[in-house]
């Protein structure tokens, strides 16, 4: 494993320090190995975390249903969702579609809360960890919501929920499961949590859709939005819909009224100064692109460019050599924040190239992406094989898990030289 990795190291900054000096063949060696590692990373992650009772991958290793049940282990939410993103986006590099299967098992268990829960109490009985008092609140559970669904049931169904982060998620994947498929179910789904995100729309509290439903948390911020922003002009493109250009052009005026873009960066929260996440980043530079791609508007792409110009040269998200760091931290959910940030640039490095426009900062993406993932192949793989949090030499944080995973992954799909 450790010279499949120097190999692929090698390869990979030959071709960044140098483009033009390498012949074909090396080339397309690096993308073997690449696409290989991605690949293995994959199965870690599936083999640490995935749950075939639940279809889904729970937030510590080890498939322990009976903490899930007690509420003691549960599905690392929206990051499951990247993590589709992730899957999916591998499938559309290299043209397989090896874990179609799964994403599907996914989606059909998950959108239902009373089919989930059913399949578990079933497999927990058929490894005997279930008890009379177990089976007595069960019954009694059963018999409540016979007359009717309960509301509960109903509303953590179809991947919506009180916080309109984790909806927008799940939309994205689904939209993007939907451009695969053309399954009209895919489509179905993030048409509904466009609704329940857009409902959360309150101009009483300055505009902006709330983080939450939840009355303590009824504010708005920038990633909230800015999901709905690559939402609203992803459904536009894909139904030629008026309404959701409208929440487009909204919802990025909305943006420009509170300043969340700063000239250096895009802010946390309305009112915040200073606090770059990159994720948030990532998110309305995508929005950008999006609205570029469904209307022609070169004025979405100018914003777009001078956004990530801001990332790599003044937002502090880039090291000397090109390698992304996130500033403020990678502790908990914000390990995955910078594979968020480095899918967003790869689809906008993606579109400069197919339109030839704005060359230099294309490249620049390019080599800055590149950077990152020969990087992390080299000093971040951690002693479980998972890799580490940061991605560069020297880096403090060794801690892996469920999110640092998905995040490195998705700075290695977009090391790939295909459109997503």
């Amino acid at each position: 494993m450790r010279s499949l990795l120097l190999l692929v190291c090698t390869l990979l900054v030959s071709r960044t320090l140098s483009p033009g000096a390498e012949s074909a063949a090396p080339d397309a060696l690096a993308r073997e190995a690449l696409v290989g590692r991605v690949r293995a990373g994959i199965g870690l992650l599936n083999q640490l975390y995935w749950s075939p009772t639940l279809n889904i991958w729970l937030d510590r290793p080890g498939d322990d249903l009976r903490a899930h049940y007690e509420g003691r282990r549960n599905p690392p939410w929206w990051p499951s969702a990247n993590a589709v993103e992730v899957l999916l986006d591998f499938m559309n590099a290299t043209g397989t579609s090896e874990y179609q299967a799964s994403i599907e098992a996914l989606y059909d268990l998950q959108k239902d809360l009373l089919k989930r829960t059913a399949r578990v109490v079933a497999e927990l009985k058929r490894r005997q960890q279930w008890n009379d008092a177990d089976e007595q609140a069960w019954q009694h559970r059963q018999q409540k919501a016979a007359p009717a669904p309960s509301a509960r049931a109903e509303y953590y169904s179809d991947f919506q929920n009180e916080y309109l982060d984790d909806s927008g998620w799940w939309a994205l994947a689904w939209l993007k499961m939907y451009d695969r498929t053309r399954a009209p179910k895919y489509l179905e789904t993030a048409r509904f949590i466009h609704a329940h995100m857009a409902k959360n729309w309150k101009p009483e509290k300055g505009g902006g859709v709330m983080w939450s439903e939840d009355e303590d948390k009824q504010k708005p911020n920038a990633i909230t939005n800015g999901l709905f922003l690559v939402l609203s002009a992803r459904l536009y493109q894909r139904t030629h819909e008026p309404s959701y250009l409208k929440w487009a052009g909204q919802t990025l005026d909305w943006f420009h009224l509170q300043a969340l873009y700063d000239g250096t960066g895009v802010v946390d929260a309305p009112g915040h100064r200073g606090d770059y996440w990159s994720y948030n980043q990532g998110v309305f530079i995508g929005g950008l692109t999006a609205l570029y791609q469904s209307t022609g508007d070169e004025k979405y792409l100018a914003e777009a460019v001078q956004t990530a110009d801001s990332v790599l040269h003044r937002a502090g998200f880039t090291l000397p050599n090109g390698v992304i760091t996130e500033k403020l931290g990678t502790q908990g959910d914000a390990s995955l924040f910078k594979g968020v940030l480095v899918r967003y640039l790869a689809q906008l490095r993606d579109v400069l190239q197919a339109h030839k426009l704005h060359p230099e900062l294309a490249q620049e993406l390019d080599r800055c992406l590149r950077s990152s993932a020969t990087s992390l192949l080299e000093y971040s793989v951690g002693a479980d094989g998972l890799f580490t949090a940061e991605w560069h030499a020297e880096a403090k944080d060794r801690k892996t898990g469920f999110n640092s995973q998905v995040s490195a992954l998705a700075a290695l799909i977009a090391a790939l030289d295909s459109p997503r």
